[in-house]
């Protein structure tokens, strides 16, 4: 029996994926979730996975041939959360491509963002072609398709439009409101994404996918006030700011900040597919927008869209570095530990004795922090290395910092996984999670040093 892999399986797309599939087909389903599940399906299997680590993604992939990636990560995925969207979203993407390659992975369908051609493009849309970039620039055969705004209940951005037309009789709406998409109804995604698994003429290629009809921001929020019978005006003032626009919509919705500010940057661009990405098939592309608002609106939204929250205080802090040419993750990781000691000078030392790395306040009786590299799961692309002990290090088994090679080796990710404090966490977070902070940020400009030298040098 034909077996997949869906990450990204419990949002709207993925829900709606699942049930497709396993009315349409004989296939075998393992869905990614970040939290515990229960199936009532024999084919469809929901199996636990944190995606930031690649040792769940490589097991729960074990037997599968193809795999779904719908994650798009905006909204934090840790207690504390250092680092940006897009850098989280690279690492996620990373981790498929290397448990793929480590599983015997086939193919990969990806579904990412409208790119408009030649504009400076905002980091949500930049961050979809990262993903998209780590994707084929794998062995594995990679299709991708292209989307703008997907109509759908419970979906994030329909959701904020609904709650503007509820609670705002009148609206006075920027410039970007004008700005002209192609709006795709949720099952005509889910037909497109369907046909991608079965027609192999279509797979390795890109494609951009859309509704039939074009429609400014303003015209679809009047169209779905109709449907929902809400007397709704809408006024244009060009001098608003997009940075207001964010927090008033963030205001109004109650949808957090960390979901709207890359959504509503990103609104600014005409979402209108390219013809030289044109999907063949047509007909997978034919409800019309008022049958797509009708379809959506008829089915209950989420009460709320709510802040993901771990059960214990964790940290996860990511940092993106430059990697200097000729170089790799294992000497990136080398360097590290060995400039440590001169960025602090005399009041922290770190001793490295073979796989195992010891940070000591002032004297070596002051373990402050122990790591022990992972033989077995580190190479030259990648370092791992576990949290073990010290006085800042609470109760964890899993916590650990990676350095990992990523967009054609132009970058070291340096991650801080589920990393528990010992300190008590409001001390924590305005004392030691700062600290980590300033030094990752001295070490990249480190690195850049190190690139500014080899060009001199070279020229």
């Amino acid at each position: 029996m034909r077996k997949i892999l869906i990450a990204g399986a419990s949002g709207f797309i993925g829900r709606a994926l699942i049930e497709r599939l396993l009315q349409h087909s004989d296939i075998e389903i393992v869905a990614l979730s970040r939290g515990h599940r229960d199936s009532h399906h024999p084919r469809l299997h929901w199996k636990k996975c944190d995606l930031f680590s690649l040792k769940d993604i490589t097991n729960a992939m074990v037997g599968c041939d193809e795999a779904y990636y719908l994650v798009h990560s905006m909204l934090p995925s840790a207690s504390l959360s250092q680092g940006t969207f897009y850098d989280f979203d690279l690492i996620m993407a990373d981790n498929l491509v290397r448990a793929g390659l480590n599983q015997g992975l086939k193919h990969i369908i990806y579904l990412g963002g409208m790119i408009p051609a030649g504009q400076e493009l905002s980091w949500h849309l930049k961050s979809r072609l990262e993903v998209e970039q780590t994707f084929r620039d794998s062995p594995i055969k990679t299709t991708v398709l292209r989307a703008g705004l997907i109509i759908g209940p419970q979906g994030s951005s329909f959701t904020i439009i609904e709650r503007l037309i509820q609670k705002l009789p009148i609206m006075i709406c920027p410039a970007w409101t004008r700005t002209k998409s192609q709006p795709l109804a949720l099952n005509d995604c889910i037909n497109v994404l369907e046909r991608s698994l079965i027609e192999q003429s279509l797979q390795g290629k890109i494609y951009d996918i859309a509704g039939p009809e074009v429609v400014t921001y303003q015209g679809l929020i009047l169209k779905a006030a109709q449907k929902i019978r809400k007397s709704t005006k809408i006024y244009t003032l060009n001098i608003i700011p997009l940075v207001m626009s964010r927090w008033w919509i963030t205001f109004i919705t109650g949808v957090p900040k960390n979901l709207v500010y890359p959504l509503v940057l990103s609104l600014k661009h005409e979402m209108l597919p390219s013809l030289t990405h044109r999907w063949p098939f047509q007909e997978d592309l034919q409800t019309n927008l008022n049958e797509a608002l009708t379809l959506a609106l008829d089915k209950p939204q989420a009460a709320s869209v709510k802040r993901f929250m771990p059960p214990e205080k964790d940290v996860r802090s990511i940092q993106r570095l430059v990697l200097p040419e000729g170089r790799n993750a294992e000497w990136v990781a080398t360097t590290y530990f060995n400039w440590l000691p001169t960025f602090f000078s005399t009041l922290v030392k770190v001793d490295v004795v073979q796989n195992r790395c010891t940070f000591y306040l002032i004297h070596s009786s002051i373990k402050i922090l122990i790591l022990e590299k992972s033989d077995e799961r580190s190479s030259s692309d990648r370092q791992l290395l576990y949290v073990v002990g010290g006085l800042l290090a609470g109760d964890m088994d899993r916590g650990r910092l990676e350095f990992r090679e990523v967009l054609g080796r132009h970058y070291v990710m340096a991650g801080l996984h589920e990393f528990r404090p010992a300190l008590p966490w409001y001390i924590y977070r305005w004392t030691q999670a700062l600290v980590h902070l300033i030094v990752m940020k001295a070490f990249a400009e480190h690195l850049k040093w190190h690139v500014i030298s080899q060009k001199r040098i070279s020229q």
